[in-house]
């Protein structure tokens, strides 16, 4: 029987098809480019791959196309009849995610866990400030994502996936003992390995090592393409350590290079993020961004995010809203936020409209 690098098997036509799944499930936990090539190969090799229209629909996701995400999924629902119950679980786990169920798809996550503690892809949509744990509105979810982690552990050994994700939920909890010797170990397997790098820039920042972490990030970043997913988020990191260190020029110069709306390549929702929290931070500390930096910002954060979505995006948007003195777009986002809040459509309650 064929089965994927975590030993689960795959109803799969070929083991070219399966091999070019593989390939596109560790570029997508690694946060690096190419995966859709991949999953396109793997589905040519075989139409009716149903985990493969799984993939597919995550990294549709990354890339900000929801609907085609969604009918990704649909089509690996039509297909997952005659596939075991393991592939029939991950389907819906992940069909339920990408169709923004996450409470349901974190139940059905909870005893797949038990049952199948090597399945990586469903494992996955739990972890991280994005995932099912991190928007589930749980006051406690890094504590929740460690013991997750915890509980599937004695199945894993040495796995540079896993171990970037336990790392980085013990780097969460400040358990840096632990965390930063499986990051270190991840990013030894697999040095291009997005993820492994982004949580080792928390253990500095964690560690108060502004310096190291500077240096850490200045000597990856190079081999990352802009295009990439974390790439302005990197750079968001490196330009908090530079605010840390009392360099708020070059702190400015970061940002003009890798994360203002106009250069960053990521998605919308990372650019607008990630450029408040700048905005945020070095106005704090006395440095703001100029009037022009702050209308580019203010703009690009209007056009795309007026409408309430998640949460943490939501309060990033107002920052920037409000910064820029954008009072009627600010009230427009207020009003939509609260009528999420009393539709039901914010996991942690009003505190997103409160703040």
């Amino acid at each position: 029987m064929i089965t994927d690098r975590f030993d689960q098997p795959l109803t799969v036509a070929s083991e070219a098809a399966a091999e070019a799944y593989v390939q596109a499930l560790d570029l997508s936990f690694a946060s690096e480019p190419g995966a859709g090539e991949r999953i396109e190969a793997a589905l040519a090799a075989d139409p009716d791959f149903a985990l493969a229209y799984c993939v597919q629909s995550r990294t549709l996701l990354l890339e900000g196309r929801a609907t085609e995400a969604r009918a990704a999924v649909e089509r690996a629902r039509s297909l997952a009849g005659p596939t075991t119950p393991r592939e029939q679980a991950h389907v819906e786990i992940v069909a339920r995610a990408t169709e923004g169920d996450g409470p349901g798809a974190l139940a059905l996550l909870e005893a797949h866990a038990d049952a199948h503690p090597r399945d990586a892809l469903p494992l996955s949509l739990a972890l991280g400030v994005y995932g099912l744990l991190g928007f589930g509105g749980f006051v406690d979810f890094p504590e929740r994502q460690v013991a997750l982690l915890e509980r599937v552990a004695p199945h894993w050994g040495e796995d540079w996936w896993f171990d970037t994700f336990l790392g980085w939920a013990y780097v969460e909890v400040g358990d840096l003992a632990r965390g930063i010797p499986l990051l270190d170990r991840a990013l030894a397997a697999r040095p291009t390995n997005a993820n492994a790098a982004h949580a080792r820039a928390h253990g500095y920042y964690e560690a108060g090592a502004p310096a190291e972490g500077d240096a850490f990030i200045a000597g990856w970043l190079p081999c990352y393409d802009r295009s990439a997913v974390l790439h302005c988020h990197l750079c968001w990191h490196r330009a908090l350590f530079a605010l840390q260190m009392g360099e708020p020029e070059r702190a400015m110069d970061i940002y003009r290079d890798g994360i203002r709306p106009s250069v960053s390549q990521t998605l919308p929702m990372f650019t607008m993020i990630d450029g408040a929290a700048f905005a945020w931070r070095a106005a704090l500390q006395g440095y703001a961004l100029s009037p022009e930096e702050l209308r580019e910002l203010a703009a690009f954060t209007d056009d795309r995010f007026r409408k309430a979505g998640v949460p943490f995006a939501n309060v990033h948007a107002a920052i920037v809203l409000a910064a820029a003195g954008e009072t009627e777009a600010l009230e427009d986002l207020i009003e939509e936020v609260d009528n999420a809040v009393a539709d039901g459509r914010q996991p942690c309650g009003d505190v997103g409209a409160r703040l």
